[in-house]
């Protein structure tokens, strides 16, 4: 953020503005603003996976997910085995890191087929299905559902495409407020085939279909570009080797006319799948590229006008990932996730994120999201909870319908605001020095929160494992070691590397200990020393839990900066916090 004059009143000449703490922040603690005003502390999100949580108890076959944003709850739509294979939708509801469901509901008293697609219409608050009903001749179908607490109500199914239609995809183009389905119509040679659908009320009506691509055309998926008001779908076209190809589609009242297709990989494609990354205006489409042994692959592709152009395609699993990917967009973190079965590690479950620069995409680390064969993934971003929600078919649990909560790596440190005046509880009114202000940064208390991470014994900070600490002179930092992970892990410094398990001893200056690890009220604090040497922390019983935490001063007249994880040092970042005006305050100014 580069300029916060918005936020004082006309001719103001102070420096302090009070905003709502979201969460408890102590004082000296840098801050971002939230997009409903609040401000929270400034710290990277550490990736991982809640708690399982079970839909279904029964098969659950071809399950999808999208979030509605006007109840703030997730939907996943699926095929119920328990149920003769009836098409069942349940409401599910995310507090931190965990999610729980409501009752499911069915939308079909029929089998639904194998084709599910689920999209949020934003402009009727609604939920729209769509599938191929084996009850009605496989006839493509759609229906309106209603979310209401934790329930979700349906209205009567309307017919789309009087055949069979397979690979259906769905999504809302919030321009044009209408629902697009992408589908093969096995009435017309399975041509690849649109439709425009409009909801109103409990129902929706349809324009007449209109063909992409005058051959077979499997494995659509389609997806909703909101900067050039495009359609976007990614299909296997069948009159070119089945190569990967996409097309760009404009919606015109109740129909839609299409560009010329391009291809993005001159190969076999399978398990397509296609999102928005709303940051760098891009369309990420994924696929099992057959060309290069099935890996699982991603590539980003340029809307400009009707058409569309793509970069160089990146693997993001070097294994077979033939089926069972679904990818969203998480505009947090601003990252694609894509959530995928590993077959390079027993097909299990995973998750990965990207970065998408330019007209490329990197990857980070891969998240195991159930460790047992995983079945039809399906990812969706809930934009108020900042998560991202994957449903799969759990082999490991009788197959059951499953969710859990995925939290991508990230920080909001972009977002700095300013640093709090004092302490501030959560949920209450504080005072934050910003632009122009002089903060005096020394003194404080931070309370930082320890735990066993549990991949081996090693200390994770505040969710980061064996973060890298940075502490300033005359701030009091108390770490938390409440949590039971902590049981028979004092968390102590040394000057040297791992403590006495290095050969070194226990630093004790400014450092006070309470309680026992593991239990409420533990912790360890220590008021920085002027001139301390650099410190390390340590377990006074395992070797090889802990990490660095780097001794900071101050230096006046020198610039600094926020890193990802709140902390004020001379290394250059994006964010500017200001100039040192002395050995405790500094002079904020955000001019970048």
């Amino acid at each position: 953020m580069s300029n916060l004059s918005d936020l004082l009143p006309a001719g103001a000449g102070g420096k302090q503005v009070n905003f709502v703490a979201s969460g408890t922040l102590p004082s000296g603690q840098t801050v971002a603003l939230k997009t409903n005003g609040q401000v929270e502390a400034v710290a990277v999100v550490a990736q991982g996976v809640g708690a399982e949580s079970v839909f279904e108890s029964a098969t659950s076959n071809y399950g999808v997910a999208t979030y509605d944003s006007t109840n703030n709850k997730v939907v996943i739509a699926y095929q119920d085995g328990g149920n003769s294979n009836y098409g069942t939708a349940v409401v599910g509801t995310v507090s931190g890191t965990s999610i729980s469901f409501g009752t499911p509901v069915v939308f079909t008293n029929g089998d639904a087929g194998g084709e599910i697609a689920l999209a949020f219409d934003s402009n009727s608050n609604k939920v729209v299905i769509a599938y191929d009903d084996k009850g009605n001749s496989y006839y493509g179908t759609s229906i309106v559902g209603t979310v209401s607490g934790t329930s979700i109500s349906f209205g009567t199914a309307v017919v789309f495409e009087s055949a069979t239609a397979y690979y259906i995809s769905a999504t809302f183009d919030s321009t044009n407020n209408k629902i697009v389905l992408s589908y093969n119509d096995d009435a017309n040679s399975n041509y690849g085939t649109a439709i425009v659908g409009t909801v109103s009320g409990t129902s929706i009506s349809f324009g007449t279909a209109v063909v992409f691509e005058s051959a077979r055309s499997d494995q659509t998926a389609v997806t909703y570009d909101s900067t050039n008001n495009k359609i976007v779908i990614a299909y296997m076209d069948g009159g070119n080797g089945y190569y990967g190809t996409a097309i760009v589609g404009t919606v015109s009242g109740t129909s839609i006319s299409f560009g010329t297709a391009v291809v993005f990989e001159s190969a076999v494609v399978n398990s397509n799948t296609a999102t928005y990354d709303s940051n760098s205006n891009k369309i990420v489409i994924t696929y099992s590229d057959a060309g290069n042994s099935y890996y699982g692959t991603a590539i980003v592709g340029t809307v400009s006008g009707t058409s569309i152009s793509f970069g160089t395609a990146v693997v993001f699993n070097a294994a077979n990932t033939q089926s069972h990917t679904s990818a969203t967009f998480d505009s947090t973190a601003n990252k694609v996730v894509i959530a995928y079965t590993d077959t390079a590690n027993s097909s299990h479950g995973a998750a990965i994120a990207g970065t998408v620069s330019g007209t490329s995409i990197s990857f980070g680390t891969t998240t195991v999201t159930n460790a047992a064969v995983t079945y039809y993934n399906a990812a969706t971003y809930d934009s108020t909870n900042n998560k991202v929600v994957i449903g799969y078919k759990d082999a490991g649990n009788s197959n059951y319908g499953t969710a859990v909560v995925f939290t991508v790596a990230s920080t909001n440190s972009a977002d700095f605001v300013g640093i709090t005046d004092a302490d501030v509880a959560s949920a209450a009114s504080g005072s934050v020095t910003i632009k122009g202000g002089i903060s005096t940064i020394t003194g404080g208390t931070y309370t930082i929160t320890v735990v066993n991470s549990g991949s081996g014994n090693k200390y994770a900070i505040n969710g980061v494992e064996q973060a890298v600490l940075n502490l300033y002179e005359g701030a009091t930092y108390k770490f938390d070691q409440s949590s039971g992970t902590n049981a028979g892990h004092p968390f102590r410094f040394s000057t040297t590397s791992d403590g006495t398990h290095g050969g070194g001893s226990e630093y004790t200056t400014g450092v006070t200990t309470s309680g026992v690890p593991g239990n409420a009220g533990a912790y360890t604090q220590i008021v920085l020393a002027s001139g301390a040497a650099t410190l390390y922390y340590y377990c006074t019983v395992h070797s090889g839990m802990g990490g660095t935490a780097n001794t900071l001063a101050i230096v006046p007249n020198s610039n600094y900066y926020v890193q990802a994880d709140g902390t004020l040092t001379t290394t250059s970042s994006t964010v500017l916090a200001g100039r040192a005006l002395s050995s405790t305050s500094i002079n904020l100014d955000y001019t970048t």
